[in-house]
């Protein structure tokens, strides 16, 4: 079990450090807006690393986590506007790969619509376009500019 935390750790402080490199390569942009963080499960636990940038259009965002979902699952990532008036769309960044990372790097019309990034568990092949919020697994609370 120790050994296990010890390879977990070594493993988040390694992504750590290359997201931290990333953080400061977008922030060499005056335009683009960057944050890092820890992805949270129930009870605190680190999920992953994020790195988010955006300049209210073009916007990137990187996950790895060292978690994998169980057989015939997979984790999906969603941007989702949860202030109030929000229009309630959550969108799907796509699913966290076999490598455990996810790269997103979209132009959308107006980034800071969003509040947050979550992380559900969906069925391998989901039909549905919806996000199963009762199966959401890990979630980071986005910073200003976003949630406006």
């Amino acid at each position: 079990m120790k050994l296990q935390l010890v390879a977990v750790t070594i493993s988040l402080s390694v992504l750590a450090g290359i997201f931290l490199l990333n953080n400061h390569s977008m922030q060499a942009n005056a335009a683009m807006v960057s944050q890092s963080g820890a992805l949270l499960g129930y009870g605190g636990q680190i999920f992953g690393l994020v790195d988010v940038s955006t300049d209210t259009h073009k916007t990137k965002v990187n996950i790895a986590s060292d978690f994998l979902p169980p057989s015939g699952k997979v984790f999906e990532v969603w941007m989702v506007d949860g202030n109030y008036a929000a229009s309630g769309y959550p969108l799907s960044l796509g699913q966290i790969s076999s490598d455990g990372t996810l790269t997103y790097n979209e132009n959308l019309v107006y980034a800071p619509t969003y509040s947050d990034l979550v992380v559900t568990l969906e069925p391998q092949d989901d039909k549905d376009p919806k996000p199963a919020w009762s199966q959401s697994v890990a979630a980071y609370w986005l910073a200003p500019p976003f949630g406006q």
